[in-house]
Parts: C-alpha cells; structure tokens; sequence
C-alpha cells in the first residue's frame, strides 16, 4: 500500500475518491503539513497501490486503513475522506468504531449513490454502472480519462497529471469495485456516528449537493459546508479555503 508521510503534529489521513490518487491533494498537502502529519494513500488497487487487485470491496480499503494506522502506531486521527473515500471512512466506523479516530471530514458523498426511483438524486442508474463497468474492464484508459475530466468544474483547471495518475489503476480490480461502493447504503450507519464530524459539498459538483447536505443532516452535531461555484474537486478547486476550513476543524478542540 503506497502512502505519504509529511509534516509533523496531530495526524490528517487523506483518502481519495474512486479511481483517484494521492497525488489529487497536491494542493492540499504541503499547507495542511504545516498543521498536521499528513498520511496520504494510494487506496488498493489505485494509484501505485495498483498491484494489489485482490478484495474490491469498500469493506476491504477500510481495512486496509484499520492496518496501517495500526502499523504507524498513530492514535486520535482526523479522517478526511473525498467521494468513495467517506465511504471508506463509514465503512470503517461501522467495523472498527472510534478505533485510532478524533474526528471525521466527509467531502461530497451521497449516503448512496446508486440512483432509482427512491434515490432520484443518485449518480448513475443499474444499466449505466452496469455499462461504465465494462468500459472500465475493457478500456481502462479512456474510460478513467473520461471519468476523470468529468469530476472538475473549473474545466480550464490543468489536471492532466492526475489523470495520468488514476490510469496506473487496474481496471479489472477498478470495474469491480465500483459496483460495490455504488449499490452501498450508508443512510442507517450514518446516525451512529459520535465523533466531531464536518461535510463538505461542492454547489456545481455532479453529486447533487442536498444529497451532501442530507449525510450531514444524519450525523448527529455535524457541521457542513457548502462551496459555491465549486464541482466535486473543490478541494483542487479552491485549495486555500478548503485547507482554512480543514485545519480550523481538525484543531478546533
């Protein structure tokens, strides 16, 4: 499992979204380090983590977070997870509690993204994910390029670096899990949570953000907050309020 490692004091862990990198908080990192240890990983078959292509499953990737902050030995974590990576984060509340954990950061994800007619608000349909799940098996590049480009709202914004980045995940692990993270239901996991917990929501992002709100609105005593003008990649978009805003929370005792 590739991480990083920067800076020095409380511990940040940075997981990225599906199909992404470390390498998306470029941004982020070298402000948020002047705060905060910074753990940034390449999540299980993504990124230079990429060789690991057994277990694609949400269940799998919190685990594997369980482990390593095991093997760091680090304790009182704050927990930032973008898009699938709260997933990842609810995941891991609902398996290992407050284990290693001080507080939660939750970046624009729905408690389920499958979309349906009780879910109208959810990102792609049964026949959609059934179809991005062979392009992603059968042209992997592309397919990510594609998905990629799609995340960002300031389209002027270069991230061609980062795409290339995602295209070193294995597209057989990638085609799997994606139907995993999308057919999960977190609405129920969501209520149980008791650590401090802050949502981020992108206004323009292709997650509706009343579906971010409504995460929010679940944990209980949780603060959220709304980027305007932003897409699903406000973190990338708008790097300095979002480093304020994170390092405000996570030291805010």
């Amino acid at each position: 499992m590739y991480f990083t490692d920067t800076g020095s004091g409380p511990a940040l862990l940075l997981a990225h979204g599906y199909g992404c990198t470390s390498r998306y908080f470029k941004n982020n990192i070298p402000e948020l380090s002047k705060h905060f240890r910074v753990i940034a990983v390449d999540l299980r078959g993504q990124g230079h983590s990429n060789k690991a292509t057994k277990g694609p499953r949400v269940s799998r990737l919190a685990t594997d977070i369980h482990e390593l902050l095991i093997s760091l030995n680090l304790t009182n974590v704050t927990y930032l997870g973008w898009s699938m990576g709260a997933s990842v984060g609810w995941c891991y509340w609902d398996l290992f509690g407050s284990d290693r954990l001080a507080k939660f950061i939750f970046v624009d994800e729905p408690a389920l993204a499958a979309a349906d007619p009780d879910n109208p608000t959810g990102a792609m349909s049964m026949d959609d994910l059934i179809a991005f799940q062979n392009n992603m098996r059968d042209h992997t590049d592309q397919t990510i390029e594609t998905f990629i480009r799609s995340l960002l709202h300031k389209t002027t914004l270069n991230i061609d670096d980062l795409v290339t980045d995602s295209q070193l995940g294995n597209g057989n692990f990638l085609s799997q899990l994606i139907f995993n993270h999308h057919v999960l239901d977190w609405s129920d996991v969501l209520p149980t949570i008791t650590l401090p917990s802050l949502v981020l929501s992108g206004e323009n992002s292709l997650v509706n953000w009343k579906s971010t709100k409504h995460v929010s609105d679940l944990i209980p005593n949780s603060q959220f907050v709304r980027f305007s003008d932003a897409g699903h990649m406000l973190f990338f978009e708008y790097p300095e309020k979002f480093n304020q805003v994170v390092t405000e929370f996570t030291n805010d005792f």
